[in-house]
């Protein structure tokens, strides 16, 4: 029962990420980008299609407020790249475009967070190419010498 609890409060807070409140959406996200990182949440995240939440929110935004849930989006995708088997799917699903403009981006907490999701997705051999040929390298090597 609890399984099923927490299944329709993940259902809930996707629905909160597409509501027309800004504020409503950011919450969402700070809510989802927090259960990441707690690993007995992320099976079930995955499987509710949080990531796909997270990938859109960890593009940099557009106004200034947003910028908490660019941080806890991508905070989110940090967590659940801690997790061997999905690091490939979160590639595949598009977060290394969001992760990348994160890690040039002007927020040294959300550089970090970048940083560390891509060097946990990294830790995976097919992603180590998609990661290279990206244009990654530069920018965490930019990040490293500042």
């Amino acid at each position: 029962q609890s399984h099923s609890f927490m299944v329709d409060f993940y259902d809930i807070l996707m629905d909160f990420t597409r509501d027309r409140d800004a504020k409503c959406r950011q919450y969402a996200i700070q809510a989802l980008g927090n259960l990441c990182a707690d690993p007995l949440q992320v099976k079930s995240l995955i499987d509710a299609k949080c990531s796909n939440a997270m990938i859109l929110f960890s593009f940099p935004p557009t106004t200034d407020d947003a910028a908490s849930a660019q941080f806890h989006a991508i905070a989110g995708l940090h967590g659940l790249s801690k997790i061997h088997e999905y690091r490939t799917a979160l590639l595949r699903e598009g977060s290394l475009e969001p992760l990348i403009l994160g890690v040039r981006g002007n927020s040294s907490e959300i550089q970090h967070e970048a940083a560390a999701a891509l060097s946990n997705l990294a830790l995976e051999e097919p992603n180590r190419i998609l990661i290279a040929k990206s244009g990654a390298l530069p920018a965490l090597v930019t990040l490293l010498k500042e």
